[in-house]
């Protein structure tokens, strides 16, 4: 159930950040989305995903051979819509770690939460805004 759940909003997440960014306008370091944005994308995903009650989703960072990737967690579940921006990594993964997440080392791992004394703090929370608000519209046009 929580595993279904997961995956329906991480791909709706997904999809109305792509259309944010198709429109324009929003922060320089998530223009590259999916590459180089995975811990701001996960850590404004896990906020609005902690905000709805399908359970407590946490921010991991993990390290290997220099690089880093972020992604959320939740009871087990792995919940990632950024691993496309690494060969033969599907868009979006929600399940139990595989082998390639077992190559990276954990460096951090927190509540997500998109935290107030981030740099760029007031245009990440526009560009969440806007993401929120693709969300809803698109949930009207699928309830009309």
């Amino acid at each position: 159930m929580l595993r279904s759940a997961a995956l329906e909003l991480a791909a709706s997440f997904r999809l109305a950040v792509e259309i944010v960014i198709e429109i324009g306008n929003v922060p320089m370091h998530i223009q590259g989305f999916p590459g180089g944005c995975c811990g701001i994308i996960s850590e404004l995903m896990g906020d609005y995903f902690n905000t709805l009650e399908v359970g407590e989703f946490f921010y991991v960072c993990g390290m290997k051979e220099g690089a880093s990737h972020a992604w959320l967690e939740v009871d087990g579940l792995i919940v990632d819509i950024t691993g496309d921006q690494f060969p033969d990594r599907p868009s979006i993964y929600v399940d139990t770690p595989d082998a390639w997440y077992g190559e990276w080392e954990e460096d951090i791992k927190h509540l997500a939460v998109h935290e107030p004394s981030a740099f760029f703090y007031g245009e990440e929370r526009r560009f969440l805004e806007r993401v929120l608000a693709q969300l809803k519209s698109r949930e009207s046009s699928f309830a009309s």
